[in-house]
């Protein structure tokens, strides 16, 4: 029995050395297994910052060209035709040479004074909703008669051309005859300019300068209805 016991017990110190010298083996794999996941894993975050850097550097580098890179993009799409843009625009500089302020003040030495504008405001003016409604309910002979009694001499006579060339005469069309008078003797002279920094107002209280974006060079007159063209415009560069 002594004897039994005794290689049972051995038995069971060798399984059991067995067993925890597995579970120990065991271990020393999982953490081998754990440092080389964590190795893996510290390579890739460093291989993720190394291109994290490069790409900064190749976009930094992509600003500091980007404006050549536009400029040469702009010069490829340019068509030159038969000259130079530089050589064109040093052209204009040297050749579209005017003092518009002078040119302005000779303009307005030329432009009537204002008295058929004072005249036919002050025309038009007697032309109030009450007049007209009260003129448009009557009939062709008291309209006549009523026409008279507002209108002094001079003014009836610009009644009479309106008859002359109007095919029908009716109030309307009288005020908008007498509108168009008020505006084709309108003593504001309208300077378009292409620069926003332009501004000749200062030359007369009748100028108003106006900005045109289509103008490139220079500036336009309008004046009474017509305009004066003193400009290169995008058309015509």
């Amino acid at each position: 029995m002594f004897l039994i016991l005794k290689k049972t017990v051995g038995i069971v110190n060798d399984q059991t050395k067995s067993y925890f010298v597995n579970k120990l083996q065991g271990y020393d794999d999982l953490i081998q297994d754990k440092e080389n996941k964590l190795l893996e894993i510290e390579t890739q975050i460093k291989d993720k910052e190394k291109g994290i850097k490069e790409e900064e550097t190749l976009k930094a580098n992509n600003q500091n060209y980007a404006f050549d890179n536009n400029v040469i993009d702009l010069f490829n799409a340019t068509k030159y035709q038969d000259q130079n843009i530089f050589e064109l625009n040093k052209k204009i500089d040297e050749n579209f040479v005017v003092n518009y302020e002078e040119l302005i003040r000779d303009f307005l030495t030329l432009c009537d004074d204002k008295t058929d504008y004072d005249f036919c405001t002050k025309l038009r003016g007697k032309f109030d909703s009450d007049t007209i409604y009260n003129l448009k309910s009557m009939l062709k002979d008291d309209y006549e008669a009523e026409l008279k009694k507002i209108l002094d001499t001079k003014e009836y006579k610009v009644y009479e051309t309106f008859r002359l060339v109007t095919s029908e005469n009716s109030i309307e069309n009288f005020i908008d005859y007498l509108d168009q008078l008020v505006d084709l003797n309108d003593p504001k002279v309208r300077i378009m300019v292409g620069n926003k920094s332009e501004n000749y107002d200062h030359l007369s209280k009748n100028i108003e300068t106006v900005y045109n974006d289509k103008i490139y060079r220079g500036i336009k007159i309008v004046y009474k209805n017509k305009v004066y063209d003193f400009s290169l415009s995008e058309r015509n560069v």
